[in-house]
């Protein structure tokens, strides 16, 4: 979860500054609104409680290299 939605949230970025200059308001555009809902989603640890975090987390290849969490 925490790499999906980094890579997720790097992604989002760079089309948000694909889009320089903006014709908009630049702090309210929806690729900043999503990359917030990302971040949130990895920082609280959604995978665990909406999906199959508890499982992943049990995998023998997570559990010698932690940073795959």
């Amino acid at each position: 979860m925490r790499i999906a939605a980094a890579s997720g949230a790097v992604m989002l970025t760079l089309m948000w500054g694909a889009e320089l200059p903006l014709e908009n308001n630049p702090f309210m555009d929806d690729h900043i609104i999503y990359t917030v809902v990302l971040i949130a989603l990895a920082v609280f640890g959604a995978g665990r409680t909406w999906g199959l975090g508890r499982t992943w987390d049990r995998v023998p290849l997570v559990q010698r290299f932690p940073l795959l969490k």
